[in-house]
């Protein structure tokens, strides 16, 4: 295999290597701006501004980094810097760049190829969200989540039930139960159809359309987080708020829970194991230094990670000033970013300026991320079938971009949270780690950690140093296996999945226990997973997984048929 990957590296950069000799031409990045851009765009997403900091308060503000930092020199920055000497050596997307390391194990690239194609169709549906919220923000008056409708205010007694109330009812239109789809909504289906079409628009041509829009799609949310970050800072309560989020509680880092988390959460921020990492880098020239380039993006990503939790804690401190409404009842994700800033925001002066601000830059953030796994997936189909070539790279495009949206379309009806939190919290953690454990044992051990360092050596001009040696050899292996068991004993311990159910604006409870409607209506309950939602869950994860073992029994078919005969 060795004679296959020198013949990536040595091959002009305008060369198809991807299918063994093809002489057609490979799209290539107008410059290096346009590849940071796009590689710094795809790993600084949404989860960068609603979850990092929701994870820094939960588990021990300040103290919270110590673990942090320390999974990014351990784990982060040596696989991101695999992948993108992976795509750069081979010139393939991931199918054809983990075959070039043994042809058995092209089905981790189809793994990956899975993994995207799940995540790309749910992930417009957050975008759709945003874009919503957006648009809604154009008014002259107060923001529309800013006070309930007059027929229901004993819902929005409490001081953020204004921004649960549009939440849940004007713009999802919750149903009470995840087995309930309902009717759609128009409004979310034109916004999702807004999201799709922007995005075929910016990646129509590949690599050749989306390295020119990242020059403002990866810029321009770094000016916004500067513009909010400094009106955050200078508003009331701004001070407590960064306060609380910096304030160390050393106590946690005793607690192996946290140190689970903040492996976890760098894996997920930098998008390892996608294959769009790869997929980028396959386009760069052969002497690009991707080993710092897999340095750099990684340390932007993790910073700006930072920097967005002052921009958050101090809208929310803000808001704690204004409201009275307590950090401890902060949560993750759409919680966060769609109740608890909407909240604060309602509360600033100019309050739809910022809005408008805070969603476009949430847009961005969004359409950088897609692009890399719709570029990842084009990438590899394309270096696998290699007739799509001959197709115009608009009409493969918008196949691709035209099939995920018609699959997004439930997302759009009143039970599409559900799905969305299906997706987003069950499909994707066990396959990814499972794909980038493989990858790394790949190429560390079946390939050779030594063999892989000299083909880098060879492009670049040097070679990997010892830290990165033994992190591909044995600290990244080891720490993503004990991620994989601990997720499994802990998902035993914890028995049923269960997720959020909507009960709407539920006073019922305060009535029962004799408590004033000031204590705050119930709006979700924890709920068991019908067994056919069980299975879907299983179902997810075992067909990207099973595309690794089912592509190895094709590829020794013949010996298994063979053996098979020989005994019986």
């Amino acid at each position: 295999m060795q004679n296959k990957v020198e013949v990536a590296v040595l091959e002009p950069e305008d060369k198809d290597v991807s299918t063994g000799g093809s002489e057609e031409k490979r799209d290539s990045w107008g410059d290096k701006t346009e590849y940071m851009l796009a590689l710094i765009g795809y790993a600084v997403g949404i989860g960068n501004l609603w979850r990092f900091p929701y994870l820094c308060h939960r588990y021990g503000g300040g103290s919270f980094l110590i673990p942090y930092i320390i999974m990014l020199v351990l784990l982060g920055i040596p696989l991101f810097c695999l992948e993108t000497s992976l795509g750069q050596l081979t010139k393939r997307g991931a199918p054809g760049a983990f075959a070039a390391m043994h042809s058995a194990f092209r089905g981790i690239g189809f793994a990956a190829m899975v993994l995207d194609l799940i995540c790309s169709f749910y992930y417009n549906s957050i975008i759709m969200w945003i874009l919503r919220y957006f648009f809604s923000s154009f008014t002259t008056g107060a923001l529309p989540w800013s006070a309930c409708p007059v027929d229901v205010e004993t819902c929005c007694i409490h001081e953020d039930n204004s921004t649960m109330y549009y939440w849940y009812y004007e713009t999802l239109g919750a149903s009470n139960d995840i087995t309930t789809v309902g009717g759609i909504d128009w409004y979310l289906f034109g916004t999702l159809i807004v999201a799709w079409v922007v995005c075929f628009l910016c990646m129509s041509r590949g690599v050749e359309s989306s390295g020119k829009v990242v020059y403002f799609t990866a810029t321009f949310p770094y000016l916004l987080l500067v513009v909010l970050f400094f009106r955050g800072v200078t508003l009331p309560g701004a001070r407590e708020g960064i306060l609380y989020y910096l304030t160390p509680k050393w106590e946690h880092l005793a607690d192996p829970t946290v140190w689970r988390t903040a492996a976890t959460q760098i894996f997920y921020s930098l998008g390892i194991s996608f294959g769009s990492v790869v997929a980028y880098s396959s386009y760069n020239k052969s002497n690009n230094d991707c080993i710092r380039d897999g340095i750099v993006v990684t340390l932007i990503n993790c910073g700006t990670s930072v920097f967005g939790g002052f921009v958050i804690f101090s809208l929310l401190g803000y808001r704690a000033h204004k409201t009275g409404v307590k950090f401890e009842e902060l949560k993750s994700g759409p919680g966060l970013a769609f109740i608890a800033i909407t909240d604060a925001i309602s509360e600033m002066s100019v309050g739809p300026l910022w809005s408008i601000l805070f969603f476009f830059m949430l847009f961005l953030l969004g359409l950088d991320s897609q692009f890399g796994m719709l570029e990842s997936l084009l990438t590899s189909l394309k270096d696998e079938f290699t007739y799509l070539n001959k197709i115009r790279k608009e009409f493969v495009s918008g196949g691709i971009c035209l099939v995920l949206c018609i699959l997004a379309i439930p997302m759009s009806f009143e039970g599409g949270l559900y799905i969305v939190d299906l997706l987003d919290n069950w499909s994707l953690s066990y396959p990814l780690l499972i794909v980038a454990f493989l990858e790394i044992v790949v190429v560390a051990w079946v390939y050779g950690v030594n063999k892989f360092c000299k083909d880098i050596k060879d492009m670049i001009g040097y070679e990997p140093n010892i830290y990165f040696k033994a992190c591909w050899l044995v600290i990244c292996p080891l720490v993503i296996a004990v991620l994989i068991l601990s997720g499994i004993g802990l998902s035993i311990i914890e028995g049923y999945p269960l997720y959020d159910k909507f009960v709407g604006c539920d006073n019922s409870t305060l009535e029962a226990q004799g408590l004033p409607l000031e204590a705050n209506p119930t709006w979700v309950v924890k709920d068991q997973y019908p067994g056919v939602f069980v299975f879907i869950i299983v179902l997810l994860n075992a067909f990207s997984c099973f595309m690794i073992p089912g592509y190895m029994i094709f590829y020794y078919k013949e010996k298994i048929v063979s053996l098979w005969r020989s005994k019986f």
